[in-house]
């Protein structure tokens, strides 16, 4: 699991422990990128959960 700004997250393809975690958070699949060079490797790009008016304190 990579952590890049703005709360996005990339996993591998197969990180099934990662990637039941960020959907139980509430993390949305932005986009799955694949890489065709040496060797096929596949990765999700998650989004992070959007804020509602509930989340805010008031």
């Amino acid at each position: 699991m990579t952590k890049l700004d703005n709360g996005t997250i990339a996993t591998d393809l197969d990180s099934d422990i990662d990637n039941a975690a960020l959907l139980d958070q509430g993390y949305s699949i932005r986009h799955i990128e694949t890489y065709h060079r040496d060797i096929d490797h596949t990765c999700i790009i998650w989004e992070a959960p959007a804020l509602t008016e509930a989340d805010l304190p008031y």
